[in-house]
């Protein structure tokens, strides 16, 4: 039984309509495509507890030096909310996702709706029925917001269920950047965290996202991501998967206006003992659209990776630029990565292609800093973290710095 929660009577009908679809499912086995290398049928996935509902709101605080505004959950209760004044006055709006259901009735039972009728596994469609936390963010037309926005979901409770939701919208012409956090708290805590992302950009809009995602090592996470780009739109959207002991992500990007543009970069890294599976889907709807996806990612003796890369093009979409690659690199002989890219091209009138690469550290390299007076724990952090650093050149430096910081505290950790 979900907790009981004060909602808008249409969001209790998806709510009830998500749960009957997910009553009626199983849950993905290795049959199926998308989950084929990846078994979730020993997770026992329903003895989670679904997390506790707050009905306070979240308390005002000033908003983080640097950034545009804050919005902050802590074991999925309310911990803060901090917007610039300057900003609300000018139509920004940040809210719990809990509190905009009644304001923005429209757009977002729009996007849930959708979101919840295109889900296709249990643990999505679970996701619509039991989320119970999240973020909202409106940026208005026109208005260009050069400091980020922190999301921070601070995760804890073992044998908790957490389904944390976040929907942002640019409107025509609007700017704007997120970096979005999800830690753990206790290392021992095991909590099984089903997050969804909903990115809506009008035309001719701007956003770039950063995910990071830094749960404890008895953690499990999935999560779905569903973007939808506009004429003229830009979205850069940065992904860095370097905790918990079970990951299945997805990210679906639907480019639905001429000229969009998207460029899905991710970074993971993977230790003794975990497991991640990670999915990028660059649909393009729309003429003369351009996406990238690069992801890259290292993996420890003892860890397995999966990425599974998909560009899709419509029938009607001529004039797409479409390029995927996934490359990996290996730090253990008990070390596995798996590289599945695919292309589904329905327009002859297109540039794709993608390219994948599975490799080591150099001998040769190694020898020369070592040669030089650093360490082989040092020379390996060096090279590991030079692998990752230029796809994280284009990141916000505070994402950038914390990223790297925890991949070089996961070296030190496997040394």
């Amino acid at each position: 039984m979900m907790p009981e929660r004060k909602e808008p009577a249409w969001m209790r009908d998806l709510r009830a309509k998500a749960q009957e679809r997910f009553d009626g499912m199983s849950w993905p086995t290795t049959s199926d495509e998308e989950w084929r290398r990846t078994d979730v049928s020993g997770l026992n996935a329903l003895s989670f507890a679904p997390a506790e509902v707050s009905a306070a709101g979240n308390p005002a605080v000033a908003p983080t030096e640097g950034m545009a505004g804050r919005l902050s959950f802590d074991g999925g209760k309310p911990a803060g909310l901090g917007l610039d004044p300057a900003l609300e006055a000018k139509g920004v709006r940040l809210l719990g996702l809990s509190e905009a259901l009644e304001e923005f009735e429209k757009p977002l039972n729009d996007i849930l709706d959708e979101g919840a009728d295109a889900a296709d596994n249990r643990f999505a469609v679970w996701h619509y029925a039991a989320w119970s936390h999240g973020a909202f963010l409106l940026v208005p037309a026109g208005l260009e917001i050069k400091e980020p926005f922190l999301f921070d979901f601070m995760e804890s409770g073992d044998g908790v269920l957490s389904s944390p939701h976040v929907v942002v919208i640019l409107g025509e012409g609007a700017r704007a950047s997120v970096i979005h956090r999800i830690t753990g708290q206790q290392a021992e805590e095991r909590i099984l965290c089903n997050a969804g992302l909903d990115i809506v950009l009008s035309d001719a809009a701007a956003l770039s996202y950063s995910e990071g995602q830094f749960l404890g090592p008895q953690s499990l996470y999935f999560r779905n991501a569903r973007t939808r780009i506009g004429r003229d739109s830009l979205l850069r959207h940065f992904d860095a998967s370097l905790g918990a002991k079970l990951v299945k992500t997805r990210i679906d990007c639907g480019l639905a206006g001429k000229g969009s543009e998207a460029y899905l970069n991710g970074v993971y890294y993977c230790r003794n003992g975990q497991h991640m599976d990670i999915r990028t889907v660059q649909r393009h709807h729309s003429a003369s659209a351009t996406s990238r996806a690069y992801y890259k990612g290292a993996v420890a003796s003892g860890g397995r990776t999966v990425f599974q890369g998909l560009i899709e093009v419509d029938e009607g979409a001529s004039g797409t630029d479409a390029y995927l690659t996934n490359r990996n690199l290996i730090l253990g002989d008990a070390a596995r990565s798996d590289s599945i890219p695919t292309l589904r091209i329905g327009n002859n009138d297109v540039r794709c292609s993608h390219g994948s690469t599975t490799g080591r550290l150099s001998d040769e390299e190694l020898f020369y800093l070592e040669s030089r007076g650093l360490s082989r724990a040092e020379s390996r952090e060096m090279l590991v973290v030079g692998y990752f650093e230029d796809l994280l050149d284009h990141a916000p430096e505070s994402y950038r710095q914390g990223t790297l910081d925890v991949i070089r505290e996961r070296l030190a950790g496997a040394a």
